[in-house]
């Protein structure tokens, strides 16, 4: 009924939170095959030169916009240091080319949902030609809508956008959402023909974002040809690598606040992709202080520039980044979002989600839910991977696993009953009090549901649930009507946190 989330733990891994809530990854990769540019013309088809070292050189045109073996590049655990394990691009990990082989590894890891973003295509960026790179973002955009095909409520695509034509970038965003239905649209933090993402160049592209309610991700890719921070000093791949996907996301954060791109575009989301969370906090803390200073330099800005970010933008943290939970309070528990950077080189594979699991262990439940899954499924407006009753109860027990009591208002109908062992509380204003002031007042509430038995509008599932210092084996019997509940029975509650939630809820 919801995912598996991977390996639990052991029986007594009790902090861990497990199946009652949905798992986003909210930054995987497709590794695009040649076949994706096989319908442009030679000018503009991306073409691969294999040289003697291994290297798969990618030329548009006469422009090389990355060299590396290809292969290696997307294989998990792989490493460049050895030069004779170089793979070809067709010996990339089958997943980020088939869909069905990446379902299958989805199955594996435990992730309902994935955002998909390129590999190569994170590099045509350096392209200079913008009919040129109009033309291999649509053919991009194209094939990856075929892949997401596979399965419309588990892959979903980031549309390229050509930025070096930002009119014709707009007419690309509105065409990938409203025809192939993406739901986000990527860019890089790099300048573009020199222009940085806050020029008003741009504007058209972020109307366009904002008008259609499409998030835009902001994504880096280790470049020596696309310009990048520090690559006038000398050369490492640790540390061009370290360097390019922190700090290029940080000052395109900066400039896009401080040169009025949030405050032209309120309603703009943004989420900063593949290059840790840490820097969130301490970035933040710094501009709003040397705002206080250096404000009066620039465009006027409505907000602090924290304000900025707490009201439309998400950063997606590392699975073993070991400082998500001392941070989440400081960038906010609802814009953390996570990603598996599956299949990469670098990514954790097979393991992501148990190793995430385990780093999100020490937060409260809620903070745990809406990083594995809901600030993604919200942030991207996923639909629910399943239908039918399936899709009612796995919100349910999400909302629960999340203290959201409102949520849970609007998963019953107006008139709905909540029968909780015998005290009726009918209508959502009541039912919404039971959560927030009864069950929620349990600290250590946790749902372990099973698998649903559903015959016409009936459901019944049983539940081991953690509540009151101890576990009850309790069963729910779901009445829907339609996609909503209208009556909830809950059993095996025992007398004593029965009473509890009682005496906490108030009246019925």
């Amino acid at each position: 009924m919801v995912s598996t989330g991977g390996a639990l733990g052991n029986e007594g891994d009790r902090d861990l939170v497990t199946p009652a809530t949905v798992v986003v990854d909210a930054d995987g990769h497709v590794v695009e095959p040649l076949e994706a540019w096989a319908g442009l013309g030679d000018a503009h088809r991306p073409r691969i030169e294999r040289d003697a070292s291994g290297f798969e050189h990618v030329v548009v045109g006469d422009t090389e916009i990355l060299a590396a073996p290809l292969g290696t590049l997307a294989t998990p655990g792989a490493r460049f240091s050895d030069t004779s394990s170089y793979r070809s691009l067709d010996q990339a990990l089958a997943g980020g080319t088939d869909p069905v082989a990446r379902l299958a590894d989805m199955d594996t890891e435990g992730i309902d949902q994935v955002v998909l973003y390129p590999s190569v295509g994170l590099y045509f960026w350096a392209v200079e030609d913008p009919v040129a790179a109009t033309d291999v973002a649509r053919a991009y955009n194209d094939w990856l809508a075929a892949y997401c095909a596979a399965t419309r409520r588990r892959l979903f695509g980031s549309a390229m956008l050509p930025m070096q034509d930002p009119e014709a970038a707009a007419v690309e965003l509105r065409r990938a959402t409203t025809e192939l239905g993406f739901t986000s649209a990527f860019v890089r933090p790099n300048p573009c023909l020199g222009r940085a993402l806050s020029d008003r160049a741009f504007e058209p592209v972020w109307a366009a974002a904002e008008e259609l309610d499409v998030a835009v991700g902001v994504h880096e890719g280790s470049s020596v040809i696309v310009p990048t921070l520090g690559s006038d000093r000398p050369f490492h791949p640790l540390i061009l690598h370290a360097t390019s996907h922190a700090f290029e996301q940080m000052l395109a954060y900066a400039q896009m606040a401080v040169f009025g791109v949030f405050d032209r575009h309120p309603s703009l989301k943004v989420v900063f992709l593949e290059s840790g969370g840490g820097w969130v906090p301490f970035w933040l803390e710094r501009l709003d202080e040397q705002a206080e200073s250096f404000g009066e330099f620039g465009p006027p800005m409505s907000l602090r520039p924290s304000e900025y970010f707490a009201r439309q933008c998400w950063v997606s943290f590392e699975v073993e980044e070991r400082t998500l939970p001392a941070l989440a309070p400081f960038v906010g528990a609802e814009h953390v979002v996570w990603g598996s950077d599956y299949p990469h080189h670098d990514a954790t594979f097979p393991g992501a989600v148990e190793a995430l699991r385990r780093t999100v262990a020490p937060c409260p439940s809620r903070t745990q839910a809406l990083v594995l899954g809901l600030n993604a499924a919200s942030l991207y407006r996923l639909p629910p991977r399943r239908t039918g009753a399936a899709a009612v109860l796995d919100a349910y027990f999400t909302a629960i696993t999340a203290r959201d009591a409102e949520g849970l208002r609007k998963l019953f109908t107006p008139d709905a009953v909540l029968d909780a062992q015998g005290t009726e509380y009918r209508g959502g204003d009541a039912i919404a009090r039971f959560y927030a002031e009864g069950a929620f007042g349990f600290d250590d509430l946790l749902p372990r549901p099973g698998w649903p038995e559903v015959e016409d509008d009936r459901a019944r599932v049983e539940i081991d649930l953690r509540i009151g210092g101890g576990h009850a084996e309790v069963e729910d019997v779901f009445t829907l009507s339609g996609s909503l509940i209208s009556r909830l029975e809950i059993r095996g509650l025992g007398e004593d946190v029965a009473d509890r939630l009682d005496r906490a809820a108030g009246p019925p």
